[in-house]
């Protein structure tokens, strides 16, 4: 499918993440790379699956094969991968017919990404990014996750944030998933008020197994084994894999 990635202002990735939410939290690891494919392991919550991930030359077109696999074998395969990743998604509509993915990379270093897909590389080609986007990087191999979880996040100069652009993300939050309709469509905030539904809480609980998984949280105490969507730490699936 065709995807087109930009890098977005820390600044203004933080204010999206505030005002949507997250969607996903994941962790991959990747086995050595080839030069035509990327094979790696994708831990997400309630589900793990081995990847088959073709790219073309141009690097905007990816496809990927995904075969679910038990948890138990993902975990070993996670303990003798080459690199791993960690990112959160947050979803944000750009227009009507058009939706962007932000991933927030926790690790191997913080970094965040803007991701389109298209269905058609027509489409891919004919788009123009708004102007809160930052530098174009689709065709930058550097920034594929196979090559963050293998060599780490490039380094890179601050992305320039303007007034102009921040009005133009403030509109497009504001008039893309605020409260409105559009014919049979209703698009509105949650309500604070109501507290935090079930699914909210078991997220919180993968948040904190993907903190620990990626050895962020500072603590030693380890998830046992019966609790619910809870990404396994990254030292206890190697010690699987060792056995």
């Amino acid at each position: 499918m065709p995807e087109r990635r930009f890098l977005i202002a820390p600044s203004l990735a933080r204010l999206i993440r505030k005002e949507r939410g997250v969607v996903d939290r994941i962790v991959e690891g990747y086995f050595p790379a080839r030069a035509d494919r990327d094979h790696f392991v994708s831990i997400e919550p309630g589900h793990s699956f081995l990847v088959l991930a073709t790219s073309e030359r141009d690097g905007a077109t990816r496809d990927e094969e995904r075969t679910e696999v038990p948890r138990s074998q993902a975990e070993a395969l996670l303990a003798v991968c080459a690199g791993k990743v960690g990112y959160e998604c947050t979803r944000v509509r750009l227009a009507a017919d058009r939706e962007a993915m932000l991933d927030r990379f926790i690790a191997p270093g913080v970094l965040d990404l803007i991701r389109v897909e298209f269905e058609r590389k027509e489409q891919a080609d004919a788009f123009t990014p708004p102007g809160w986007f930052g530098p174009e990087v689709t065709r930058d191999a550097a920034y594929e996750r196979g090559s963050l979880a293998r060599a780490g996040i490039p380094h890179r100069e601050d992305i320039p944030l303007s007034n102009a652009a921040l009005e133009e993300l403030l509109d497009n939050l504001e008039n893309g998933f605020g409260a409105f309709q559009f014919g049979a469509l209703s698009f509105g905030r949650s309500d604070p008020a109501r507290g935090a539904s079930p699914e909210d809480a078991r997220m919180d609980s993968v948040a904190a197994g993907l903190a620990e998984a990626l050895d962020m949280g500072g603590s030693s105490q380890q998830p046992t084994d019966d609790e619910p969507n809870v990404i396994v730490p990254l030292d206890r699936a190697e010690s699987r894999g060792r056995r």
